[in-house]
C-alpha cells in the first residue's frame, strides 16, 4: 500500500497538524477529536491496532510498547524531530508524503530531519 492510503491515528501531540493531514488527503482519526486526552499509550497503541491505523506521533513510548513490551502494533511513525513547531512538523509531514512510497503493516518508521529508518517488527512484536 502506498502511504497516501494508510490510516493514521494521531497521538495529542500531533493534535496540531491534523487539519493539514486531512487536506493533503489522508485518513486521520484524533485523539483529541475523539477524547482521548490522557488515555494511555498502550490504549491508544491497541486501537489503532484493531483499526488498522499507523500511529503518528512525537512520543518514543509507543515503539518500546511494541518492542521492549511486545503489544501489538499495526504501525507507527515516530516523528523524531529536532524543532517540534507545527509548521516544521507540517514540512516534515509534507516531504514525507509527496513521496508516495510503500509502506508495511507492522513497521516503525522514525521519521528525523535528514533520514528515515524503518523497523519490521517480528512476530512477536506484532
Amino acid at each position: 500500500m502506498k502511504l497516501s492510503q494508510a490510516c493514521f491515528l494521531t497521538d495529542e501531540n500531533i493534535s496540531k497538524v491534523v487539519a493539514h493531514l486531512r487536506r493533503i488527503g489522508l485518513d486521520v482519526l484524533d485523539t483529541k477529536e475523539q477524547r482521548w486526552q490522557g488515555v494511555e499509550d498502550e490504549e491508544l497503541l491497541n486501537r489503532a491496532y484493531q483499526e488498522k491505523r499507523y500511529v503518528l506521533t512525537h512520543d518514543s513510548d509507543f515503539g518500546t510498547l511494541a518492542i521492549n513490551q511486545g503489544k501489538p502494533c499495526y504501525g507507527i511513525l515516530y516523528l523524531r524531530l529536532n524543532n517540534l513547531k507545527s509548521s516544521n512538523v507540517i514540512k516534515a509531514c509534507e516531504n514525507l508524503f509527496q513521496r508516495d512510497i510503500e509502506i508495511h503493516p507492522y513497521t516503525i518508521w522514525v521519521i528525523e530531519d535528514a533520514r528515515i529508518r524503518i523497523r519490521f517488527l517480528t512476530d512477536k512484536e506484532q
